[in-house]
């Protein structure tokens, strides 16, 4: 793989098969160990567009007993899924699972909902204590269970004015120019749900269940969605609505509005600093180091990673090969330069012994001093990258030190020329960026790629092809067996590659 073809991992990140609305594997498999376990659940939402969503193109929406909440973790969990969430965006009663399908090159998003919150997408601030009706309601469908058009109908309608009716979100579009609307995907919905809900049992299901919704208010809820409805109209169908659901909300209506409020503009200051919110592994992060030689492709395998895994997850790209300067390695580099420059004058105006002597000291020691900094460069940003894992992030490292390597990315003063004169101060520093690479554990997952050094050199065709081959057997020549590492054959196609990365990678996820 050439590090260079960032277009072709993009292509690569998105998998190779184009989009379809056959059902993945995965998502068969997960509907039919849902019927085995006898885990009582349905599809609740956007069931109009199930195609979509069992083929991994939109997000699986399932409503879960919640007494069950445990025989369907494990279920997920034995399906290879792992859990997730947003920083600052959990609601209690709601779980975000994902899991990859391998054959179709695709990630699986799953929502699991243990009590029916709605609301503005913000806060989800109330419950529709419907839970055991509406799965009730269910019936067999392609793979996953759906309920009655009935409820889902319910449920839509109060949801998009929840979401597109209170004062503050028309206030808020209106300041951007816009128009507080549903989608055109949830009108389409909406449209499908009025043609297949029979009234008389929609009027069954409010009284029986939400007995606190009036039929006026729910009809007037249906007037607020409809093109033709004033804004005054629409804003007391939501206030009305939200006194209403009252009873079965998390906070006041005082209290979400202003964490509504507050999140909208927090959001808008994310987006303008390009600050996206993402997954966080719930077990903790993981950090994933790449090895591999000139030609090996590892720029285009994490890149890869990145996109594929950025998507969904929050992903930190750390180069510890040639980590980023610190303040203390501008400063000791700047006065070392000055430093030897200042030597040579001298040496060249006073041509003594002694002025000569001090003016090689200083040009030997400066490398020596250098590798120093980059060790603790090094040390500081795998620190950084630890944290950052620790918090539930995806850590990609480019170049991962390794004991078995000899020339890349290890201490190395101990071997250089100038170290050969065993000076006490040189042995502090073959002690110190020692202790500074002792700092740095292995990651959860290690991945070699070995490429022939001729095959490497032949795709290097920029660069020495006998520098790049003596770089390349370093990588080639190590006996990997046993050392805790996964190896991959980086001379295979680009596609068989990628998907074995991403195979490794998700095991590691677990």
């Amino acid at each position: 793989m050439n590090g260079a073809a960032a277009p072709e991992a993009a292509a690569l990140a998105a998998g190779s098969a184009p989009a379809t609305d056959q059902p993945l594997e995965l998502s068969i498999r997960l509907g039919r160990q849902l019927e085995e376990a006898g885990v009582p659940y349905c599809h609740w939402k956007s069931t109009m567009a199930i195609e979509r969503s069992i083929s991994g193109q939109n997000d699986v929406d399932l409503l879960v007993e919640a007494t069950q909440a445990r025989r369907f973790t494990e279920l997920l969990s034995g399906l290879g899924f792992v859990r997730a969430y947003r920083s600052g965006q959990e609601v209690p009663g709601i779980e975000s699972f994902y899991g990859f399908d391998a054959e179709a090159d695709r990630l699986v998003h799953v929502h699991a909902h243990y009590k029916l919150v709605v609301g503005d997408d913000r806060t989800k601030n109330y419950r529709l204590p419907i839970e055991g009706s509406y799965i009730g309601s269910a019936r067999p469908g392609t793979v996953f269970r759906l309920p009655a058009a009935e409820f889902e109908y319910v449920a839509l309608v109060i949801r998009l004015v929840l979401k597109y009716c209170t004062w503050d979100e028309i206030g808020w579009r209106a300041l951007r120019g816009q128009r507080a609307r549903p989608k055109g995907s949830e009108r389409a919905e909406f449209a499908d749900l009025s043609a297949r809900a029979d009234p008389g049992r929609v009027q069954s299901v409010l009284e029986e269940c939400l007995p606190s919704l009036e039929p006026r208010l729910f009809s007037d809820c249906l007037e607020a969605l409809s093109a033709e409805a004033s804004v005054g109209s629409r804003v007391m169908a939501a206030r009305r609505l939200e006194i209403a659901l009252q009873p079965y909300a998390r906070r006041s209506r005082r209290a979400d509005r202003a964490l509504r409020i507050g999140r909208r503009i927090a959001l808008a200051l994310n987006r303008r600093r390009h600050r996206a919110s993402r997954g966080r592994l719930v077990t903790g992060g993981t950090i994933i180091g790449i090895i591999g030689g000139d030609g090996a492709g590892k720029s285009t395998a994490l890149a890869v990673l990145e996109s594929w895994l950025g998507s969904e997850f929050d992903v930190r790209l750390v180069h510890l090969g040639r980590p980023p300067w610190s303040a203390t390695t501008y400063a000791v580099r700047a006065g070392l330069k000055g430093a030897d420059l200042v030597a040579r004058l001298l040496a060249r105006a006073i041509p003594v012994a002694p002025v000569q002597r001090m003016s090689r000291r200083v040009s030997a020691f400066r490398p020596l001093v250098w590798l120093v900094c980059v060790a603790r460069d090094r040390s500081l940003a795998y620190r950084r990258a630890h944290r950052f894992a620790l918090g539930g992030g995806v850590v990609l490292c480019d170049r991962y030190p390794h004991p078995q390597l000899v020339s890349m990315d290890v201490p190395r003063i101990a071997t250089m020329p100038g170290a050969k004169s065993e000076t006490r101060i040189v042995k502090k520093m073959v002690v110190l960026e020692k202790r500074y690479h002792r700092a740095i554990l292995p990651p959860d997952l290690l991945v070699v790629l070995r490429v022939d050094p001729k095959i490497a050199a032949a795709r290097k065709t920029d660069e020495n092809p006998e520098s790049v081959q003596r770089r390349g057997a370093e990588i080639w020549n190590v006996d990997w067996a046993g050392l805790g590492v996964d190896v991959v054959d980086a001379g295979q196609s680009q596609d068989a590659v990628a998907l074995e990365l991403k195979a490794l990678v998700w095991s590691a996820l677990g």
